[in-house]
């Protein structure tokens, strides 16, 4: 997993989802793709306001990145979304 998810991250991310999709036809797994609302820029340099009074300065990335928490919520969800299309284990049978 990449230590970062930034813009290109997260199309590598759509390109393994489309790649699930392709593999088995009929799922739709659109939910999981990540939204480009969550796409956001960071601050990477801050200023407080002077005692003079002089406003403070916030400088933001040029690239955006998508929360962690939430890509790594859509990862599990996909993944159990794969699980729950397995058959249920058959019961253990016992004796003869």
């Amino acid at each position: 997993m990449p230590t970062s998810w930034n813009e290109g991250a997260v199309h590598e991310y759509h390109e393994i989802v489309a790649g699930l999709e392709e593999a088995w036809p009929g799922h739709d797994l659109s939910a999981f793709r990540i939204p480009d609302d969550r796409l956001k820029q960071r601050v990477i340099q801050a200023q407080r306001m002077s005692r003079r009074g002089v406003p403070g300065v916030r400088v933001m990335s040029n690239e955006r990145y998508c929360d962690e928490q939430y890509i790594h919520r859509q990862i599990e969800g996909i993944s159990l979304y794969f699980q729950n299309l397995q058959p249920p284990p058959e019961p253990r049978k016992i004796g003869f």
